[in-house]
């Protein structure tokens, strides 16, 4: 016996509209839309490309009937709503399982163009949500239908999402190569909106690289671009771009113009968020130049705009800024807004953590769905069991989130530092071997070595000579760190890990935050200045990793008395 479930739909969408927000109808006929081939999944499905339409979503209106395949009608769905969740509600687990289903459907109907979307959306929602290993098999495998279809604008996208990608794993001459490609197929189009955007990532590779020339080459060209088409916000944008490099490069006095420039724009254009983040990096600039009153000049009507728009995050960053900045001549004020900060930071990872819980909880019961509207009564055992069995999972990552939740770490930064040994061009850029051969080394290390003997002693030393000194210089890499001592990666890491009892990365952190201890202890200097000799690019990332080590903030530790420290 067959329990088939029949709705009018005409009527819930009619509800719908009338008493429930645009995005619970979304998910409402989505769910209905996907049941089966009925009439009153062909109507949901009708009903709620009009709603995405209306949310400009669609570029054309599309009618379903009873003749449109089941396949072709599943990928027009799946990749509209992953365009949905990305755009309109910023939901990366919603995105990844509607691109993911929307690819599958299109490749069943041989629709190579629909497949790449869902592709790129894939992509771009993994690489959100830490899982760089299915970010880069989505961008090859989008790369490689590209290729076989020749469609140069789709193959350019391609190209410069896996330039990213590179980037974020610190792959920079990957990323480079990749970018250069993207750039080159984009020239070759008659008239490309996106030459910017592939000159902007370049810019920023180069920045990353430590190529000053190059990187304002390509940031200029950029704006020049941008400029020319009349993007004021995308040219702001590049303006302030090019400040940071400046910045980077120590020319702070064109990076301050830029800074203005670009703030003036963007004040023009009415784009807050863009200058709240151009205005917070013109105060850190200020503050590590010493110029405390123009810092608090910038800062300040940040921090107005800041609240008024309720961008909490840059909010947090500046209170973090305008702590240092009244450090001297304002102590309660400067404990105030570092107050501030903390409950900010804590607040932000409280509520991601509990977003993130019940997107999971989502996600699976997406990917747990009945593709058709009924059910059998003898295999109905099965599909509660499946629940209960994602009921328990669920429930475990929730406790795991919540239990994190308070961490003030930076995540982002985490998933960067695990994800640098990552190989991009290889078949198995997926296997991070730097985690696996930390974690035989850990192994060994609790097995033995009580004591350290004299030859790791004076190898962890001269580890940390050469590292210390060329902090300042945008500190060496590990595969640096093992050329200079004229040994493999491999073995560099192994013994490291084996000699300091703890793997490579945590190691040099160690380092740079005893460093940065000795100069908040022995100097003057502002946190920010001393974040970047200690070789942070990120000053709020840097307070985050130094809290989490002492238990204390820097300011903090810089007031406590010697003997506490």
């Amino acid at each position: 016996m067959r329990i088939v479930l029949k709705i009018p739909v005409a009527a819930a969408a009619l509800f719908f509209f009338q008493s429930a927000a645009i995005g619970d109808s979304v998910d409402s006929l989505y769910q209905l839309a996907t049941k089966s081939d009925n009439a009153s999944a062909i109507a949901a499905s009708n009903e709620l490309m009009l709603l995405l339409d209306a949310e400009g979503i669609t570029d054309s209106l599309i009618r379903f009937t009873h003749q449109t395949g089941h396949d072709e009608r599943m990928k027009t769905i799946h990749l509209n709503l992953a365009a949905y969740y990305y755009a309109n509600r910023t939901d990366m687990p919603a995105t990844l399982v509607a691109s993911r289903q929307a690819t599958a459907a299109a490749l069943l109907c041989n629709d190579t163009v629909t497949a790449t979307e869902a592709l790129a959306y894939q992509a771009v929602a993994a690489s959100r949500m830490g899982q760089m290993d299915a970010a880069l098999e989505a961008t090859r495998e989008e790369l490689r239908l590209d290729s076989i279809s020749r469609n140069i604008p789709n193959l350019a996208r391609a190209y410069n999402t896996l330039a990213g990608l590179c980037l974020q794993a610190g792959a920079l001459d990957d990323a480079e190569r990749y970018v250069l490609r993207a750039i080159d197929l984009e020239r070759t189009l008659p008239d490309s909106s996106h030459l910017g955007v592939r000159y902007g990532l370049a810019a920023e590779i180069y920045a990353k690289a430590g190529d000053t020339p190059r990187a304002l080459h390509y940031a200029q060209r950029a704006y020049e671009l941008e400029r020319t088409a009349g993007n004021e916000v995308k040219a702001a944008r590049r303006l302030s771009q090019m400040a940071d490099i400046y910045a980077a490069a120590g020319d702070d006095m064109r990076a301050e113009s830029f800074y203005i420039r670009a703030a003036d724009l963007l004040r023009t254009a009415g784009e807050q968020q863009s200058l709240t983040i151009n205005l917070k990096q013109m105060g850190q600039l200020y503050l590590r130049r010493g110029d405390k009153a123009n810092a608090l000049k910038v800062l300040e009507e940040c921090e107005q705009r800041c609240r008024q728009m309720g961008f909490r995050y840059t909010l947090q960053q500046v209170c973090r800024l305008m702590a240092e900045a009244y450090a001297d001549t304002n102590a309660p004020k400067a404990l105030a807004y570092l107050n501030e900060a903390l409950v900010l930071t804590d607040s932000i990872h409280s509520e991601r953590a509990d977003k993130l819980t019940a997107e999971l909880g989502r996600s699976q019961r997406e990917l747990l769905r009945e593709p058709a509207d009924d059910v059998t009564e003898g295999s109905s055992w099965l599909y509660y069991a499946l629940l209960a069995v994602v009921a328990g999972l669920i429930g475990m990552a929730g406790g795991w989130l919540l239990a994190r939740k308070r961490q003030t770490a930076a995540p982002e930064q985490d998933m960067l530092n695990e994800a640098a040994d990552l190989s991009a061009p290889t078949d198995k850029a997926t296997e991070l071997a730097h985690n696996a051969e930390n974690g035989n080394a850990q192994t060994t290390m609790s097995q033995e070595n009580p004591r350290l003997k004299k030859e790791n002693m004076e190898f962890l030393a001269k580890v940390a000579e050469l590292y210390e000194q060329n902090l300042k210089n945008g500190k060496l890499s590990i595969d640096d760190l093992a050329s200079e001592l004229c040994m493999s990666r491999s073995q560099f890491t192994r013994r490291l890990a084996a000699t300091a009892g703890m793997p490579a990365n945590n190691f040099l952190n160690r380092i740079r935050l005893e460093k940065a201890c000795r100069l908040l202890k022995d100097t003057e200097k502002p946190v920010s200045t001393i974040a970047y000799e200690c070789g942070f690019d990120d000053t709020s990332y840097f307070s985050n990793l130094f809290k989490k080590q002492y238990k204390v903030t820097p300011m903090q530790f810089r007031i406590l008395p010697r003997t506490e420290a």
